[in-house]
């Protein structure tokens, strides 16, 4: 019993001596990867800080998006062949580009891959997109396109003497159409996310130039232009979509309004020497002009945020760029000595194309990222995640930041 005992004593002791021998094991991995995971953390904390203006959630999304696609040391995807024919109208559709030439309109993904080639006739093809939605039409003729999730769902001819002036979607799909007609100085129908007529305006006081339907469907912007004695007049009006009755009018007397867009919160209004918004309410909110400059070009695209492009001269290279917030406040300025070729934004980027570089700012022009040497680049369209499509006469390839 004794020599039990014992041996039940040592098997107990052995046990306890393993036990211990596995926490110290334990202990000791335990130091090693919390070592390791420092290390990490440092390395990660370096890289973050000396790249703090290039990672955002932005470039985790695009690391996650794209990461199967194959670029060069600069950023450039593979180069894909978009045909040979005067391209006259760019646009993105929930990242995939649109082109419309004389003939043609294509869809392209970001691998070159193509959604659409439809055969038209176009002379002055326009492409207004929001979301998931494009609508393309020939301003003054007769044919307008409607695309959702890169398809085409609709088409549209014109009857009789009417002809296209203007059409516009938003990102529920509910399009905006002008028509000139005899007996009328414009036409604007609304129609749903169906293709089915919700509203008709017939107008006779005054040219329509646009129109837009608002982010929530219930309201549509009429734009109009007309004279008194010496003085041109820009009209804006708000009508309800569900009854067609109008709900407010504004005047704008000698301020030419040249292109606006309707938001969530409010309607841009780009004129000749600056840019006005209006809240949902149909107050202004922001209104910067300056009529000592030329306007050379400007964007509404971007988010809560619009970009003026001014020079003192009516021609020439030397010109300032001016982002306005949604407020009217100066958001940040930007001298350029270079001819922009293509100014695009998109979400918070802003994307100035010259013939030496292509530049990706934020809202507040710090600079983002950049690409030299763009000869023969024609377009560059920025996108919402921070990526831009770059676009030649024959090819067209994705740039990631």
């Amino acid at each position: 019993m004794a020599d039990k005992k014992f041996e039940a004593e040592a098997d107990t002791g052995e046990e306890q001596m393993q036990e211990k021998r596995g926490i110290g094991a334990l202990r000791i991995l335990l130091r090693i990867l919390t070592s390791i995971l420092t290390v990490i953390l440092i390395a990660v904390a370096v890289l973050l800080v000396v790249n703090r203006d290039r990672i955002n959630l932005d470039s985790i999304k695009r690391y996650m998006t794209y990461r199967a696609l194959e670029t060069n040391e600069e950023g450039l995807g593979t180069a894909f062949s978009v045909g040979e024919e005067k391209v006259l109208s760019y646009g993105v559709l929930n990242n995939a580009l649109v082109l419309c030439s004389e003939n043609r309109i294509q869809i392209f993904s970001d691998r070159g891959s193509q959604f659409e080639d439809i055969s038209v006739s176009m002379k002055r093809p326009v492409i207004s997109t929001a979301g998931d939605y494009a609508v393309v039409y020939d301003a003054g003729g007769s044919d307008l396109y409607l695309f959702s999730d890169r398809q085409e769902i609709y088409h549209y001819a014109t009857e009789g003497d009417y002809a296209l002036i203007s059409a516009r979607v938003n990102e529920h799909g509910w399009m905006s159409v002008v028509e000139e007609a005899s007996g009328y100085k414009g036409v604007v129908t609304v129609y749903d996310a169906r293709q089915e007529p919700q509203v008709t305006e017939r107008i006779s006081s005054q040219f329509v130039m646009d129109a837009a339907v608002s982010a929530d469907n219930k309201q549509l912007a009429v734009l109009t232009i007309g004279q008194s004695g010496a003085s041109f007049l820009s009209t804006l009006t708000m009508y309800s979509t569900t009854d067609g009755e109008a709900q407010e009018t504004q005047t704008y007397t000698n301020a030419t309004i040249i292109d606006m867009r309707w938001d969530h919160s409010g309607v841009w209004l780009q004129q000749e020497y600056g840019v006005q918004r209006l809240n949902n309410q149909y107050e202004q909110v922001a209104n910067w002009q300056n009529n000592t400059l030329y306007l050379q070009g400007y964007s509404l695209s971007g988010e809560g945020y619009a970009v003026e492009y001014f020079s003192r001269y009516r021609s020439g290279t030397t010109g300032q760029l001016v982002i306005i917030g949604s407020s009217g406040n100066v958001a940040g300025t930007l001298n350029v000595n270079e001819d922009i070729l293509s100014l695009t934004t998109a979400g918070k980027y802003i994307a100035v194309l010259t013939q030496s570089k292509l530049t990706i700012y934020t809202s507040d022009f710090t600079e983002y990222a950049s690409v030299p040497n763009t000869t023969g680049i024609l377009q560059a369209l920025m996108r919402e995640d921070g990526t831009a499509i770059l676009v030649t006469a024959e090819t067209a390839n994705v740039y990631l930041p």
